[in-house]
């Protein structure tokens, strides 16, 4: 570039220019010409990237995080060409090139730390893509090399602007690093909670979760790093603090959603004054109405009922064969005798479950009173 300006400058004075005004219109003419040369060539490059990136993406879902990326690139390039060399073509004005290189400095760190930050967002939303919610620490992660990003680049800046090494800024840091990680304190035990939860898989995007603490009860739609969101079944949302998903307990309702069935765990409360021996014409009468078979020899009238809602189970298509299926008592209360019904249904869709359920529940308190049975209640459990 000096050499350019030489020729500029001998040939300005060859011309019979005014010696007093050729260097400065030599010094202006090259800067000129570095300004338009790094605007052409950032031009050029932005064309360049936008072409390529079109050639291999077809999807239009992520094209405006990478035409932001390029864009800044574009600029990241214009200013880093000026950096280099701006400043040698301003020698006829010694008073500005010191000021000026020292704000082209700054310029190319901050834009060279927004490309940065731009690439990390587009990478980020890149493995959000393919990795179907199983990389919980990926945007806590972006997050946090976002901020390292612009602390580094902060700490650059400041340097450029005091013509001092890095080195010196930092060490004056030195007494503000209590008050640093007091400001950091939620971003750290963040990044820390996402990289353990992301090793235990234990949460996931789109992952139903149950956290009383916070009354959060619903579908995780955001992982962040100081914050998980939680879109509740009303539809309100409830914001989690990152580390409380390692100190505090939680229910992850997705291993239930990806097994082979989801679980029927219901007692019917049988009242125990309806309970007798079950006399050989209720069990005749039980055999003709298709409720137990012939061969059944119950002692009482709830051994029978019990009998058959085992039959009932096990002919039921809805029910899994290949999991726990049974009818048993467990401990009686106040409440009467529960007969709880423990089995799982094929399907693993909320509406289907429900749907299932509830249908056999609906038999069941249809049934209960053909054996002599009373399901229990609390207000009007009288013997007629």
């Amino acid at each position: 570039m000096k050499e350019i300006m030489e020729k500029i400058h001998g040939w300005m004075l060859s011309a019979g220019a005014n010696p007093d005004w050729a260097e400065p219109a030599a010094s202006g003419t090259c800067a000129l010409l570095v300004i338009c040369g790094a605007a052409a060539v950032s031009a050029v490059l932005a064309a360049f990237l936008r072409r390529f990136a079109a050639a291999r993406i077809g999807s239009q879902t992520h094209r405006g995080k990478l035409e932001a990326l390029i864009g800044t690139a574009a600029w990241f390039a214009f200013a880093w060409i000026l950096s280099s060399h701006l400043p040698d073509t301003l020698v006829a004005f010694r008073g500005f090139s010191g000021p000026v290189a020292r704000m082209l400095d700054m310029a190319s760190v901050v834009l060279c730390a927004a490309t940065l930050t731009r690439g990390v967002a587009c990478l980020h939303s890149a493995a959000k893509r393919h990795a179907d919610g199983r990389l919980f620490a990926s945007k806590t992660l972006s997050q946090m090399v976002n901020i390292l990003i612009w602390f580094t680049a902060a700490i650059i800046s400041v340097s450029a602007l005091m013509g001092k090494s890095p080195a010196f800024v930092l060490s004056g840091l030195g007494a503000l690093t209590a008050v640093l990680m007091l400001i950091f304190r939620d971003s750290l035990l963040g990044l820390v909670a996402g990289i353990q939860v992301s090793q235990n898989d234990m949460v996931r995007t789109g992952d139903w979760i149950t956290m009383p603490k916070f009354n959060a009860d619903g579908n995780v739609i955001d992982i962040a790093l100081t914050t998980v969101k939680v879109r509740n079944f009303d539809n309100t949302v409830t914001m989690i603090p990152s580390s409380a998903l390692i100190s505090d307990s939680f229910i992850n309702w997705r291993y239930m959603s990806t097994s082979k069935g989801r679980r029927i765990k219901r007692p019917v409360w049988i009242s125990v004054t309806s309970i007798r021996e079950l006399p050989e014409e209720m069990r005749e009468s039980l055999v003709s109405q298709g409720l137990l078979e012939s061969g059944d020899r119950p002692v009482s009238n709830l051994e029978a009922f019990e009998m058959w809602l085992r039959r009932m189970l096990a002919a039921d298509e809805n029910i899994s064969k290949e999991l726990t299926c049974m009818v048993r008592q467990t401990e009686a209360g106040d409440t009467g005798i529960p007969v709880e019904v423990y089995a799982f249904t094929k399907t693993r869709d909320w509406v289907e479950y429900e749907t299932i359920q509830t249908a056999i529940f609906d038999r069941i308190f249809v049934t209960v009173p053909k054996f002599g049975l009373r399901v229990y209640q609390r207000s009007g459990d009288k013997q007629q």
